[in-house]
């Protein structure tokens, strides 16, 4: 374990977390968590913007969500750059169970309410056949301890859901809070690792806000948690 100090200090991995383009589901605001919708004529625009960003980057590695809102991002990136790319099923989308393929009006008027409600004692309750916070949670903490010892670069590209959980697994953020974080479209989440802890140094990044981190160095950037004046991983 590496001696606590200022993120960046001890930087092991840089790792860069990202949605999923823009899907019909998106547009016409219903339950997708597992069902494997399209691409809107905007998101295929997205997903190529996506794609420069992640080959700006630069990972050394990709994994992506099964589903094939996530896969074509980084299969796409993947190809360009000659690196691994491996799905992975804790990166896949919270399951809504009967809500899947509800709009939302529809899932209120039923009184089936998401979030899922929380009781006094921090425990979700969702309704039968869906996914609890609590599963999604243990998913996220799977795929941060998965990652943790990797070195160099990492890129994941998945759910906007699943990012909202990873960043409260990062940071134990209660479950009746964690869903209270915006997180767009083909935006992404990006971390440093000292191998141990995952400091957070960008949220709701653009693609274009990728690219001109990953390859621009920044004045403001002064402990150079990007990694762009050309200095190895210490």
């Amino acid at each position: 374990m590496a001696e606590r100090g200022m993120p960046g200090d001890h930087v092991t991995q840089r790792l860069l977390f990202m949605r999923h383009p823009e899907t019909v589901s998106n547009t016409q605001f219903f339950f997708s968590g597992r069902t494997d919708v399209p691409l809107t004529p905007h998101g295929e625009e997205q997903r190529d913007r996506a794609i420069e960003a992640l080959v700006a980057f630069a990972p050394d590695r990709l994994f992506h969500s099964p589903l094939s809102r996530a896969a074509c991002v980084a299969q796409g990136a993947a190809a360009r750059l000659g690196v691994p790319c491996e799905p992975l099923e804790d990166l896949i989308e919270i399951d809504f169970g009967p809500l899947e393929g509800m709009d939302f009006a529809h899932a209120r008027e039923r009184g089936l309410a998401f979030p899922w409600p929380i009781d006094e004692r921090g425990v979700s309750h969702p309704p039968e056949g869906a996914e609890s916070f609590e599963s999604l949670r243990e998913r996220a903490r799977r795929v941060l301890g998965l990652l943790r010892p990797l070195e160099g670069r990492t890129a994941c590209v998945t759910h906007g859901g699943y990012l909202r959980m990873l960043v409260a697994a990062a940071y134990d953020v209660p479950l009746r809070r964690f869903w209270n974080l915006h997180v767009l479209n083909v935006s992404s989440l990006y971390f440093t690792c000292d191998g141990d802890a995952f400091a957070l140094g960008g949220l709701n990044l653009t693609p274009e806000e990728v690219i001109e981190h990953a390859t621009r160095p920044c004045e403001y950037d002064t402990r150079d948690i990007w990694g762009t004046r050309g200095r190895e991983l210490t």
